[in-house]
């Protein structure tokens, strides 16, 4: 199997630095719709099997774009971003400043966020969901290639559910439209690439 992961293009939320987690469902703004128009341009569709995406605007908005009408679109709810709980649509800097300990060395939230957040969803919940999808990629596509279209932190989870055990301090935030790659053969992950940026005008 190899499956193919989208971060979805730019919002407004990210622009200007707050969390945006599953409580907030806002669509591409008009530079990631662009973003994700320019992106899908050096990007063919036509070699995967099967599609799958979250439900929220962003991400299903920058799953129609980059498959240009050619494939059906399956959405599936393990694939919403991460709830941030009380930490959703604030400020990430200001978070940082009030809870440091919830914070890793690269500004993004930390597993300790949820203590300050209780409503939110841990990062131990997250590798379960995440593991949940790849268990049913590798029962029903084991000889497919698989596109997904989702969010960072979840992204990052994903790699590091097959990867390390679930600890996601190995894996950055991709960038908007970025694309990230794994292949699964015989019980093992490899990562094929991570991060791809595809060319910008």
């Amino acid at each position: 199997m190899e499956i193919v992961f989208v971060r979805h293009g730019l919002t407004d939320l990210n622009k200007i630095g707050r969390m945006q987690g599953s409580s907030f469902d806002h669509d591409l703004d008009e530079i990631g719709q662009k973003q994700a128009e320019t992106a899908a341009a050096n990007f063919d569709p036509a070699p995967f099997d099967v599609v799958f995406s979250s439900p929220l605007k962003r991400s299903l908005t920058t799953a129609k774009i980059f498959t240009k009408g050619q494939k059906e679109i399956k959405i599936d709810q393990r694939l919403t971003e991460i709830n941030f709980g009380e930490w959703d649509g604030q400020f990430l800097t200001a978070l940082g400043q009030k809870y440091p300990d919830a914070i890793d060395p690269w500004g993004k939230a930390a597993a300790d966020y949820i203590k300050y957040a209780p409503s939110g969803e841990s990062f131990t919940a997250l590798n379960r969901r995440c593991g949940s999808f790849m268990t049913d990629m590798e029962k029903n596509y084991l000889d497919k290639k698989v596109l997904v279209f989702c969010h960072g932190t979840l992204i990052r989870m994903m790699f590091a559910h097959c990867l390390t055990n679930g600890d996601m301090n190995c894996f950055e935030t991709m960038a908007n439209c970025a694309l990230a790659k794994m292949s699964y053969r015989d019980g093992i992950y490899r990562l094929n690439y991570y991060n791809r940026i595809l060319t910008f005008e």
